[in-house]
């Protein structure tokens, strides 16, 4: 039995949720950039007996290990896995990763490629030979597809939502203008306000005009300059926002940065596309499906775009829990 696992088991006797496993990742871990991590550790949390089919979750670019409602986080996937739940803790073994570069790391530069590449060292270090699934959003979604590409022998299931092989170019425009927001609120000695200002319009390409239209009224205020309702909410938004800085540009690069070969991958795919989403549009999510060998191509109806893996649970749910269940009831 490996030390992870010891350290699982020794978690489940205490009756908690999750196990915390922090896998130092071999000497030899050197980026696609060339660079090497000055922290070379991955954070990962087990939820769920390891006995049982192993499942990765991960989203966006603000996600974490936390995927599950435990006692210390409500867990930002809660809607889709826990006991019972779409993804069911009770049938399945969910892994939940914090994305490279940890907090305070030297690195710039990190790609899907490297994440998929950190994570199948993690997966040794629990001693899990083979995944039976990947369900990744935004992204997560990327990530899983790079580990298909990369290690299609440890993978038997892949669900992709809003997740493309490469970014749309019009979304790379809009993430490259958070990126310069942050770079020019740092030269004015305030990284975090550029952060806040970024996360702010990252909200506004997350949503639809449709959402807005109906929670906000677009009110002016007393004269120019005075914020309106939406912009509050974006304020508030953004203020309560507070990933670092340099984390922030490295892994909205890495979105932009990502490129995977749909004809490299083997793996039984779902690819999931919310019709509203502006950031990974619903064409080149059935282009992708379409690229593959064996996938499935769902369109869903949402108001939510970008942000319907977090909104639409309980549409998107029915469909992931029929893929991975299909073969294991």
């Amino acid at each position: 039995m490996t030390a992870a696992r010891q350290e699982h088991a020794e978690a489940t006797q205490k009756s908690q949720p999750f196990c915390d496993v922090s896998v130092f990742l071999p000497a030899d871990f050197v980026l696609d950039s060339g660079e090497s991590l000055s922290r070379p550790e991955l954070k990962v949390r087990v939820y769920g007996e390891l006995e049982n089919p192993a499942i990765v979750a991960a989203g966006g670019i603000s996600a974490g290990r936390a995927v599950a409602p435990c006692k210390d986080s409500d867990g930002w996937w809660r809607d889709i896995v826990s006991p019972g739940g779409f993804v069911d803790l009770d049938r399945f073994c969910v892994i939940g990763f914090d994305f490279l570069p940890n907090p305070g790391e030297t690195a710039r530069t990190i790609s899907t490629h490297d994440h998929a590449r950190a994570l199948a060292d993690a997966l040794d270090v629990l001693d899990i030979e083979k995944l039976y699934g990947f369900v990744g959003a935004s992204y997560g979604g990327m990530i899983g597809l790079a580990f298909a590409e990369t290690y299609p022998r440890r993978i038997e299931k892949l669900c992709a939502i809003s997740a493309p092989d490469r970014a749309h170019p019009a979304a790379t425009a809009l993430r490259g203008v958070q990126r310069r927001l942050i770079a020019f609120a740092a030269k004015q000695g305030d990284a975090q306000a550029g952060v806040s200002l970024a996360r702010q319009l990252a909200m506004v390409t997350y949503r639809t005009p449709e959402e807005f239209a109906e929670r906000f009224e677009g009110a002016p205020g007393e004269a120019a300059g005075a914020p309106y309702d939406v912009c509050d909410y974006l304020i508030s938004r953004g203020d309560a926002y507070h990933l670092d800085p340099q984390r922030y540009v490295t892994l909205s690069d890495s979105i932009d940065r990502h490129r995977v070969d749909p004809a490299k991958i083997e793996t039984e795919s779902l690819i999931v596309a919310p019709d509203s989403d502006r950031l990974t549009p619903s064409s080149d999510l059935k282009r992708l499906a379409d690229g593959l060998s064996a996938a499935s191509f769902v369109e869903i109806p949402s108001l939510y775009g970008h942000d319907a893996f977090l909104k639409n649970a309980d549409v998107i749910g029915p469909h992931i829990k029929k893929f991975f269940e299909e073969k294991t009831s």
